[in-house]
């Protein structure tokens, strides 16, 4: 007879890899987000510095949003076919290799006088990188989390969390101290580093079943299991709508910061980087009490934190301000983000997650289209107003997203009576 504490020792290496798996991760995060923040950093001040244009930030920003939308579907097949280690890596190594191009453009026409058609150039090439690295994390995070998904998930996230300061503050230092061409040299390596670590990961993992030699079918698969579950519509309106605030905050902050909080470059990084910091208290926590949390819970109250926050945000007028509400913003994205994550990695197979992370991302980059053509669009408005106009849309989808999971809740409980009165339970047996 064999008690638990006498399982077969076969079983222990597995367990042991997975545990062992979940701190290169955590490393290989932190590195991406590194990259992922001094580049929209450094990249957002180099078009206003080519241009003086609000708007240059958003164009230059916009090419990975389009690429999402049009080719990110495409890709998600391709990351189910194939190891998920694997893509990430090629991936980390396409976003660092466009990174190093344009420091060397850079270097070679000096800041000011880059062409803006290089920029461009380079950002769409950066951007098919992490088009592969982003959904491909997320199946790695799956496989590491089946034991305890909130806990990893949540860990993830303050991981990149730091990624995200770190990132924002070193470009800010780097902008004062190196520049641009040296800021965006240390971007890179950055990439690279997310590479490194990746390669450290455990390379068994499943990929998922397809059609031999056939792409379409695979694609309708991957949107049918993106739209048929209630759960997974419910974390993607709800991803939409804190991705539609980072994108606001990526497009629009440069320009808040720098013309009307009249904050200089080194300033701004830091103001970048509360995004990141309420973030990163938020994740802290969850990480402590992922026992308790709950994700319906985390998307219905970070929701409604997000467009308070943002409309206070707008009326900022002193640095102090802004770095507090700023907080708070991305206290409310890590609420929501860490809730609709670990619903989509709960609710998807493991050999569906490439294409409904990139459905997810494509729909995210249109909205995120949207929020980087409003600088053009209303060229004459402040980007005060529009971060006013954002959170009153904040505000209705909000309410949207707490009406959806009422009437989800009233369903699953509709449906648990019907359940219980088609079986009821037997009376004493005689």
């Amino acid at each position: 007879m064999k008690f638990p504490s006498q399982a077969p020792k076969s079983l222990y290496p597995r367990v042991l890899c997975r545990t062992q798996s979940t701190l290169p991760i955590y490393a290989m995060l932190l590195a991406m987000q590194c990259a992922r923040s001094m580049y929209i950093v450094l990249v957002s001040w180099l078009a206003l510095q080519i241009t003086g244009e609000i708007a240059s930030v958003g164009r230059v920003l916009i090419c990975w949003q389009l690429l999402a939308f049009t080719v990110g579907p495409l890709l998600g097949p391709l990351i189910d076919r194939s190891r998920r280690r694997r893509v990430f890596v090629i991936g980390e190594t396409v976003h660092g290799a466009g990174v190093g191009l344009l420091a060397l453009v850079t270097w070679t026409y000096s800041p000011q006088h880059t062409p803006i058609s290089l920029l461009y150039a380079t950002a769409c090439f950066i951007s098919v990188g992490s088009l592969l690295s982003y959904p491909s994390s997320q199946g790695l995070i799956q496989l590491a989390g089946a034991r305890a998904l909130m806990r990893v998930v949540s860990t993830g996230i303050f991981s990149s969390q730091i990624g995200n300061i770190v990132g924002a503050a070193i470009a800010g230092l780097c902008l004062g101290l190196v520049g641009v061409t040296g800021g965006l040299t240390v971007c890179a390596a950055s990439s690279i580093l997310a590479a490194v670590f990746a390669s450290l990961l455990d390379d068994k993992d499943a990929t998922g079943t397809m059609h031999p030699g056939l792409h379409a079918p695979d694609l309708i698969a991957g949107l049918r299991e993106t739209v048929a579950s209630p759960r997974l519509r419910l974390a993607g309106v709800a991803l939409l709508l804190v991705y539609a605030s980072a994108h606001a905050s990526n497009a629009l902050l440069a320009g808040f910061a720098r013309y009307e909080l009249k904050l200089p470059s080194s300033h701004y990084g830091w103001l970048a980087a509360m995004y990141s910091g309420g973030g990163l208290i938020g994740s802290l926590s969850l990480a402590w009490l992922s026992g308790m949390a709950r994700e319906r819970l985390l998307i219905g109250t970070g929701t409604l934190l997000l467009a308070g926050a943002t409309a206070v945000f707008s009326t900022s007028r002193t640095l102090a301000a802004a770095v507090l509400w700023q907080g708070l913003i991305g206290l409310s994205f890590m609420m929501v983000r860490a809730g609709s994550d670990v619903t989509i990695l709960k609710a998807t197979p493991s050999g569906m997650v490439g294409r409904v992370r990139s459905n997810i991302d494509a729909a995210i980059g249109l909205v995120a289209v949207l929020i980087y053509l409003l600088p053009s669009l209303m060229p004459s408005v402040p980007a005060r107003h529009i971060f006013l106009g954002l959170a009153g849309l904040f505000a209705c989808a909000s309410c949207g997203i707490v009406w959806m999971q009422w009437r989800q809740s009233r369903a699953e409980h509709a449906l648990s009576h019907a359940v219980d009165a088609a079986h009821p339970s037997a009376g004493p047996a005689i």
